[in-house]
């Protein structure tokens, strides 16, 4: 399996501060001339705020249309899709639709606005995936998420660590082999947590897992390192050997010596 991104630019815009009655769009960069690749395995993407991290996942995650190149999967079947501006123009008629189904993904924002109760938010999920035994698929995604206890409960009365585990639990209804997270670990109490490392040990031999993540002690659980900045890639390569060049070997080390770097580099002449 693979994912690869051939200069993709993404431009959004912003609301500027104004007055009441106007406001200016300010452009932003989310994504400059992004160019790597990447394969199986769990792959952490760091950077500092504004680097493009969630723009990436979105884009990769198709709720989001590249300005500019494409980007290219791979899947176990050999099957190759390609996500770009052309692709996104023929709209329900894009061979990117089938894929889709098959992308798993976590958004940083994790609203819950609908008042549908949790399991039958799921098996409807499950039927419109077209999946077999759609009311099993629902109830092992239920028990294996420790959701049994609020099964009957409308979505937009969750707790907030009860609606960061049924959300992962949502990415997953079709056994995605692409699975990308931005933040996962926001909102996850101590049991959610030992739900989400239990299930990114699982999937690590099963697909291409993305997560993109401040947290330093998360990243640790990377097979692979991708090092973002002001929306292209600085860095990428398999953790171990990243990380050999400092002291400790640790994730956090090399991201403070990578970040340190930056700031010497940035302030050059």
């Amino acid at each position: 399996m693979r994912i690869e991104w051939s200069h993709v630019n993404k431009v959004f815009y912003g609301k500027e501060e104004g007055d009441r009655f106007s406001y200016q769009r300010q452009a932003q960069t989310g994504l400059l001339d992004f160019t790597a690749s990447l394969k199986q395995g769990v792959t952490v993407i760091l950077g500092p705020e504004g680097s493009g991290k969630s723009t990436l996942l979105r884009v990769t995650a198709a709720a989001a249309v590249p300005d500019d190149g494409r980007i290219t999967y791979q899947t176990h079947r050999s099957e190759v899709h390609v996500w770009s501006k052309s692709i996104a123009a023929m709209g329900s008629a894009s061979p990117m639709e089938a894929l889709r189904q098959r992308i798993g993904y976590v958004p940083q924002r994790k609203r819950l606005n609908h008042d549908t109760p949790l399991d039958e938010s799921l098996l409807y999920l499950a039927q419109s995936y077209q999946l077999p035994q759609p009311k099993k698929r629902a109830a092992e995604l239920i028990a294996r998420w420790g959701l049994a206890g609020v099964r009957k409960q409308p979505l937009n009365e969750l707790s907030r660590d009860v609606a960061a585990r049924y959300i992962i639990a949502r990415s997953l209804i079709s056994e995605p082999p692409i699975w990308l997270l931005d933040e996962p670990a926001h909102g996850l109490d101590d049991w959610g947590w030992q739900l989400f490392m239990q299930e990114l040990t699982r999937r690590r031999q099963h697909g291409i897992t993305v997560l993109a993540t401040n947290d330093l002690e998360l990243a640790e659980a990377a097979d692979h390192l991708l090092l973002m900045e002001a929306g292209s890639c600085r860095r990428i390569g398999p953790r171990k050997i990243l990380t050999a060049g400092v002291p400790d070997g640790t994730v956090a080390s090399w991201y403070r010596t990578m970040q340190t770097f930056s700031k010497v580099k940035t302030r050059s002449p």
